[in-house]
């Protein structure tokens, strides 16, 4: 059984969807309706929109995460991300293993992860 997408709540999905084209490769539009929005990657993965109010204080344990191809990747994209003003939370450097933390506009965390393989 795979996970097929998660779902979040966001203030303005027209402005989440931008981010999460920019930064995440999330490029596909895979479904909309009047307030939601799916978007798809090249590689099956999917991230709900739906337009509503965001809790005001997430809980920083809450996250989820994009596999990419190693740390270098890891570096590489937490170079951009910094270069485009995101707003970074956690970063970790362990040679063979790096991962980084953003938030997004409404708040949520996402977590970029790479092992060396």
């Amino acid at each position: 059984m795979g996970l097929n997408h998660v779902s979040i709540t966001v203030a303005d999905r027209a402005r989440s969807a931008a981010f999460y084209r920019e930064h995440f490769g999330l490029e596909e539009e895979v479904f909309a309706t009047a307030k939601g929005l799916v978007l798809g990657a090249a590689d099956g993965a999917t991230l709900a929109f739906e337009e509503g109010e965001v809790p005001p204080e997430l809980p920083r344990g809450n996250h989820f995460g994009f596999q990419l191809d190693g740390p270098e990747a890891v570096r590489a994209a937490r170079e951009r991300l910094r270069a485009a003003g995101v707003t970074e939370t956690e970063f970790a450097d362990k040679g063979d293993f790096a991962r980084v933390q953003v938030l997004d506009p409404d708040g949520y965390r996402v977590e970029l992860i790479g092992r060396a393989t």
